[in-house]
């Protein structure tokens, strides 16, 4: 309920922000475009249909576009951050949990109260769904039903590996030793894991680097189309400037969330915290790609 109440409140701050945004970018650019003597930050809203493809051509309108969209992309990874650091405490606590109560199972008079003892050890958010095992254990003598229930919102590798106290009370008196191999291999599965996203960690930067080098050539080369058309003749007639930096500007976003996606789920594991490099990576490329004609100006 709480983590629903979250996700809606992160979806509902996100629209607000693309929102302001919207609003507030066409009144804040006239002033914007004094101070930079720059009249194409205002927004134009010029829009070229291409192949039933509405493309816009003007740049102060594509700042428009990718600011709502690094806008939104905020609350999304303020939530993201929040709920990753609790997937990442309930990982670390796992190992513990199994650990402690393959002790506590063999001196405790009952599996509730081990339960109920491992609790009060291990840290915050686990120690709620353990607590709660124990308290409808006491009551049904369930175990299997005690831990479904307990445990429904827990994250699918959390359940996976607590089910080890399930399974180590059907082990026919092989408590400790499937507890202990399970806290074995979650710990060993936690520090591959952190030793994986460390290596992974540059995989990011050659990714992010990859997205701005597109970003400048993308800048160029739209730069140097709008000289030579600027210059008349055939050529003029050929190639739309405008229309070509609205193309160049469309596959940099597509760009931009394909590589957030791919850096999220392979480095960290969570495709969620995309967010945070949507939003760094729309900043930093659209900010290259508007600044990049003043290398050949």
């Amino acid at each position: 309920m709480e983590r629903g109440l979250a996700k809606a409140v992160a979806v509902a701050a996100a629209v607000g922000l693309a929102a302001a945004w919207v609003i507030g970018y066409p009144a804040l650019a006239p002033r914007l475009a004094r101070l930079l003597h720059a009249e194409w930050v205002t927004p134009r809203y010029s829009i070229t249909v291409f192949y039933m493809v509405p493309v816009v051509t003007d740049k102060g309108t594509m700042i428009l576009i990718a600011g709502a969209l690094a806008a939104a992309a905020l609350p999304i990874y303020l939530y993201a951050r929040r709920y990753v650091k609790v997937m990442e405490r309930l990982d670390d606590e796992l190992a513990e949990l199994l650990s402690t109560y393959a002790g506590l199972i063999a001196s405790s008079r009952s599996v509730a109260e081990a339960l109920l003892m491992a609790s009060k050890v291990i840290k915050p958010p686990l120690n709620t769904y353990v607590e709660r095992m124990a308290r409808i254990y006491k009551v049904t003598g369930d175990l299997e039903k005690a831990f479904d229930e307990a445990f429904r919102g827990a994250p699918a590798r959390v359940r996976l590996l607590a089910r080890s106290i399930v399974a180590a009370s059907k082990s026919g008196g092989l408590v400790h030793e499937v507890l202990s191999a399970a806290a074995t291999h979650t710990r060993e599965s936690r520090r591959l894991g952190k030793l994986t996203q460390s290596r992974l960690s540059e995989y990011s930067f050659v990714v992010s680097l990859a997205s701005l080098t597109y970003a400048v050539a993308a800048g160029i080369v739209q730069a140097l189309v709008e000289k030579v058309a600027a210059g008349g003749g055939f050529f003029s007639s050929m190639v739309s400037p405008g229309l070509l930096g609205g193309l160049y500007f469309y596959s940099l976003l597509v760009i931009n969330v394909a590589s957030s996606i791919v850096i999220a789920k392979v480095v960290h594991g969570y495709t969620i915290l995309a967010s945070k490099y949507i939003m760094l990576l729309t900043a930093a490329s659209m900010l290259a790609f508007l600044a990049s004609p003043l290398l050949i100006s």
